[in-house]
C-alpha cells in the first residue's frame, strides 16, 4: 500500500514538481502529520525554493544519497 492509498485527515492532493504524479500531502495539517516526516530531511541543495513537496517516490530518491544520519522531516520547504 502506498502513502496515498489511505489519505489522513487534512491531507490534500498535490502534484509532484519532479515527476508530475499526484499524491496526498500533509504539509498543511495541524499539527503537522505527513508521511514525509518519517524520512530524513532533504539536503539544502535539493530544496524547492517555491516550497513544493515531492511525491513519496521522488522524495525517497532525493534523500537516498544523504540518508546516513540526516535529521528527520522530509518536508520540502526552505
Amino acid at each position: 500500500m502506498t502513502a496515498s492509498a489511505v489519505p489522513a485527515t487534512g491531507m490534500k492532493s498535490a502534484r509532484c514538481p519532479r515527476c508530475g504524479n499526484v499524491f496526498d500531502c500533509g504539509r498543511n495539517t495541524e499539527p503537522f502529520d505527513c508521511w514525509c516526516k518519517s524520512l530524513p530531511a532533504l539536503p539544502a541543495n535539493e530544496l524547492d525554493p517555491r516550497g513544493r513537496c515531492l511525491c513519496p517516490e521522488c522524495l525517497a530518491a532525493a534523500v537516498a544519497p544523504a540518508a546516513g544520519g540526516a535529521p528527520r522531516g522530509g518536508r520540502v520547504t526552505p
